[in-house]
């Protein structure tokens, strides 16, 4: 058939023959199919891939995302792609250690490697291609663990083309600002608006006073993004756990950064800020926690990062549940169309079980 519309772009060695091509004036929550004209010949055929764009921002919806981190590449576990597929998500959100590296330095053949393996892979490829997908980062493919890499632009002399080698893999709606690149952007599907965080790039030393792990540049940002927002649901991302009892006696996740953990809860709770929802990765299980914040209102936590790793971490006492048989994902399910609105969240297993889940309302979610 005649297709409604053609955009081109053309790739280059020196951006690895990637490119991004932008369509528009496409109508919300439609389903479109696609291909791709390589050499003088359709890419994908017969085949016809599909997706399905998000809805109107504000509208009232109800759709599901997933979401996950601890994606280590290992054969036996790559067809949690198929299962999170199978699904039929609006998007999935990977949350960093989306590969192993864990080379810091200029970026060479096993940089690039190490995602070509994840990307050649048949159920990786039938999910991208009709799945939205948006990344963060975190140590494993930023640097090492537990990496902190400094308030500096151009310092060390490999954090922006670290950085370059990412942007590469992921067509992100964003990457920081033109002066301070990096990984955090928001994006929103109907009223539901996400703000992800990037958690390493100008993250400063957990053991100086007053350390910073998402630096100042983009704190100013969420703070602006977050009050303006009228979203009723506002999912704030890490790629790290919020709640304190994830990883007792570490620096890493917030646990090292409490002064700035509690800036940004105060911040919310002042400008009353309600429909906050926190989600994050880097613990090899999934789990959901509640945190105090001793004034306002409880704010959520959903935790998942063993999409495809070998390695487990312990549950841990203080979570209201926790899941770590297998490897497993997260699915957030919003319903906006409801009189009060509600978010449900879902463990799900390698095999396509629902483990565990919870529904938190609106109406819990309002500052007083």
């Amino acid at each position: 058939s005649k297709p409604i519309a053609k955009f081109t772009n053309s790739t280059k060695k020196e951006n690895d023959y990637t490119g991004i091509v932008t369509v528009k004036n496409l109508r919300p929550d439609k389903k479109y199919y696609y291909d791709v004209f390589v050499k003088n010949k359709f890419y994908f055929g017969k085949e016809r891939p599909s997706f399905k764009t998000f809805f109107k921002k504000g509208s009232k919806a109800k759709f599901s995302i997933g979401f996950g981190g601890g994606a280590g590449y290992i054969p036996k576990h790559e067809y949690m792609w198929n299962t999170i597929n199978s699904f039929k998500l609006s998007a999935m959100l990977l949350l960093g250690d989306n590969v192993y590296i864990d080379v810091p330095g200029m970026p060479n053949a096993v940089h690039y490697y190490t995602y070509y393996r994840r990307e050649s892979q048949p159920y990786f490829k039938n999910l991208v291609k009709q799945t939205p997908i948006f990344t963060i980062w975190d140590d494993h493919d930023a640097a090492f663990d537990d990496i902190w890499l400094g308030p500096y632009v151009n310092k060390p002399a490999w954090k922006q083309p670290m950085l370059k080698v990412f942007r590469e893999q992921w067509a992100n709606p964003g990457y920081g600002t033109k002066k301070f690149p990096g990984v955090w952007y928001k994006f929103y599907d109907g009223d539901v608006e996400f703000f992800m965080l990037d958690c390493r790039t100008y993250r400063t030393d957990p053991f100086a006073p007053h350390p910073s792990m998402i630096g100042p540049v983009q704190k100013k940002w969420l703070f602006n993004e977050l009050k303006k927002s009228k979203a009723v649901f506002k999912v704030i991302v890490a790629s790290v756990p919020w709640a304190f009892g994830a990883k007792p006696g570490s620096h890493d996740p917030w646990l090292g950064f409490p002064e700035e953990r509690n800036q940004i809860f105060s911040y919310i709770m002042d400008n009353k800020i309600n429909g906050v929802i926190l989600v994050s990765a880097d613990r090899h299980r999934s789990d959901a926690w509640v945190i105090d914040t001793k004034k306002g209102y409880n704010l959520y936590e959903f935790e998942s990062s063993k999409l495809t790793n070998m390695h487990t971490h312990h549950i841990m006492p203080g979570s209201i549940f926790g899941y770590n048989k297998t490897c497993s994902f997260g699915i957030l399910d919003f319903d906006t169309t409801v009189k009060d609105p509600k978010v449900t969240y879902r463990i799900v297993s390698i095999d396509g079980e629902v483990m565990n889940s919870i529904m938190i309302r609106k109406s819990e979610l309002i500052a007083k």
